[in-house]
């Protein structure tokens, strides 16, 4: 069955689907079109660019990007979806909003004891630069690199104490991992609606943060330069301020549980038919 995600650039949220789908899915699962069916997981990729074959099963994707035509769901089977935002733009059964499968990550991992980062920021990976990482650093902040391997940002998410984060599944790893994070905007292109379809699927609000946007390299005029340095100044007391303050959040343990309950029972049911 292929695996079917977004592959095009390192990003922890997309490798999520090659890390836990083969601990939970009895089938076979390949990385590049091979079968007439196809497994649709973690990421925000219910749209035109979906492979074409004979079933696609989904599980816990999201909207946000592109359009879905109503006749490309056909050859859909739809086991659940991220959040309600998504099952009710697509029409389905408010039941089927149960929430982002990356939550899975609170059965595959042993919750370290060893809290040594205080607190650590994950950007979005449309931002992450090393000029980016050393601002976080010079506020004394731990940088989680999103596009690093899922063990190594997944080992640093359970050493922190807290997260700081504008990388969405940064955010849902941290509560699967029941590590307290607060959500912030970094840069325009970040998809709110993505992010409150997700925390509404776990009943929680969203009280978003701002931060400077710090992209890889500053303009090379005069103008740009003095921009830059201002910025510089206030992310690090902005972030260093953050780190330090009470807007962090996690949600109830009761409410993680039943989710994953919800899903597990999806993936029984899944495994039970193909094996069938």
């Amino acid at each position: 069955m292929y695996l079917y995600c977004y592959r095009k650039r390192p990003n922890f949220g997309d490798a999520l689907n090659d890390y836990l789908w083969p601990r939970f899915i009895d089938a076979p699962l390949e990385p590049t079109p091979s079968h007439d069916e196809v497994f649709v997981g973690i990421g925000t990729i219910l749209n035109e660019r979906l492979p074409t074959a004979r079933r696609l099963h989904i599980f816990g994707s999201g909207l946000g990007y592109g359009e879905v035509a109503p006749s490309a769901r056909d050859n859909w089977h739809v086991h659940f979806v991220r959040g309600p935002h998504t099952a009710q733009a697509l029409g389905l059964d408010p039941q089927q909003a149960i929430t982002d499968p990356a939550i899975l990550l609170h059965r595959t991992e042993d919750v370290s004891p060893r809290k040594d980062i205080h607190c650590a920021f994950m950007p979005h990976h449309g931002i992450h630069s090393p000029r980016l990482e050393r601002l976080v650093q010079d506020a004394d902040v731990h940088y989680i690199n999103p596009e690093a391997p899922c063990t190594e940002v997944i080992d640093q998410l359970m050493r922190s104490r807290r997260l700081i984060c504008s990388a969405m599944h940064g955010a849902i790893a941290a509560e699967a991992l029941r590590v307290p994070w607060l959500p912030v905007i970094t840069h325009h292109e970040i998809l709110l609606s993505k992010w409150h379809d997700w925390a509404a699927s776990m009943n929680q609000a969203l009280s978003f943060y701002r931060l400077p946007t710090i992209w890889a390299k500053a303009k090379p005029t005069l103008s740009g330069r003095l921009v830059a340095g201002t910025k510089t100044v206030l992310f690090r007391k902005r972030l260093a301020s953050l780190a330090k303050g009470r807007g962090f959040q996690l949600g109830s343990d009761r409410v993680l549980l039943d989710r994953l309950t919800r899903i597990e029972e999806r993936i029984d049911r899944f495994n039970q038919n193909i094996l069938s």
